[in-house]
């Protein structure tokens, strides 16, 4: 029997079925929080989240990178919180000139003033990630130096010998802001970057995550530490036993990230590609949960949200890995991720760029 119904009723009909579809989907994402997302913690705002002022931190890490020449009042006053305008104009500029003559003329003297300004801008969250990120570049070059002449001394001039972790170290105990410490957290992490060998990498994550635990408890809605936390336990090879009194659950990083993930959603906040790559991250610790599904769900908005070469090429990588390869897989990816170290993982350019 042949369908006498006309051709415009049964597209309307299909326009229906797939509505319904979309309702469907949308209370399903509303009462289950987006594939398992953890519950958001109470009183949560843009200030708790650690989240305010995107934009302006993006200015700011644009102008201590030369993209940008000048910098707006209004950029100012939200990335040095509660000081003079003036004196934040100060700040930034004298920063700029100390990153230059790091690069420069004497990386010993421009590490010294990157010292003082720091130490009395102590909750500028850019300042210390460029701080960290020039540290990191010195650092590097000098270890690759090394190499190249045949040596595998792994010892530093005086102006880079135990730091970042020594000024920011002093920087979180002389004024504990969540700022510094999360840079400190960072720079262990950084360590670990830099030094792969296990007998470094596992003290360094252990202390790290000790550092941002403390954040936590005090402010367990603060994304930029759920995300460093979270990326922390994704890193960590699942095979091996790591030097903590308590062993970490497997889900740790999932529950860190998709927490970071339920906050942005609440908050309405964060650029498409950040999105993505924070999706991306949380289908990987779902691997590490042994949840393959939701992992694969979780590659998919990523691949829905952005469409980046980089991000696209990444979600197409996970496709391929099959159920029983998936665990093997991840971690080589992730030792490729850590690896390329022109972009450092800790680079917090991430949160406000997107990329």
């Amino acid at each position: 029997m042949t369908d006498r119904r006309p051709s415009s009723f049964r597209r309307r009909l299909a326009v229906v079925a797939g509505l319904a579809l979309a309702v469907t989907a949308a209370v399903a994402f509303s009462r289950v929080g987006l594939l398992d997302l953890p519950s958001v913690p109470g009183g949560v705002t843009l200030e708790s989240s650690g989240l305010a002022h995107l934009d302006t931190l993006r200015q700011l890490d644009d102008y201590l990178r030369g993209r940008t020449p000048t910098l707006d009042p209004r950029v100012l006053a939200a990335a040095f919180p509660g000081e003079p305008p003036e004196d934040a104009r100060l700040a930034a500029e004298s920063f700029l000139r100390a990153l230059e003559t790091t690069r420069g003329s004497s990386a010993a003297d421009g590490m010294a003033q990157l010292e003082h300004v720091l130490l009395r801008h102590s909750r500028s969250l850019v300042l210390g990630n460029a701080f960290r990120m020039i540290v990191f570049d010195l650092r590097r070059t000098h270890l690759a130096d090394a190499r190249a002449a045949g040596s595998l001394a792994r010892s530093f001039p005086a102006h880079l010998d135990g730091q970042p972790i020594a000024l920011l170290s002093r920087l979180a105990a002389e004024h504990p802001s969540r700022e510094a410490r999360l840079n400190l957290a960072l720079a262990w992490v950084d360590e670990m970057l830099l030094f792969p060998a296990l007998e470094i990498k596992a003290p360094a994550s252990v202390e790290a995550v000790k550092i941002l635990t403390g954040l936590l408890e005090q402010d367990p809605t603060y994304v930029p530490a759920l995300v460093a936390r979270g990326l922390n336990h994704l890193h960590r090879p699942a095979r091996l036993v790591w030097p903590e009194a308590k062993a970490t659950p497997p889900d740790a990083a999932a529950r860190d990230i998709g927490t970071a993930v339920a906050i942005g959603r609440r908050l309405d906040l964060g650029s498409d590609r950040l999105q993505a790559t924070l999706a991306v991250a949380l289908g990987d610790a779902y691997v590490k949960a042994g949840r393959l599904g939701v992992a694969r769900s979780w590659w998919q908005i990523a691949q829905n949200l952005c469409h980046d070469d980089d991000v696209q090429a990444a979600v197409g990588r996970r496709y391929a890995w099959h159920d029983e390869e998936a665990l093997d897989e991840l971690e080589a990816e992730l030792d490729r991720a850590r690896a390329h170290l022109e972009r450092p993982m800790t680079d917090l350019a991430f949160m406000w760029n997107g990329s």
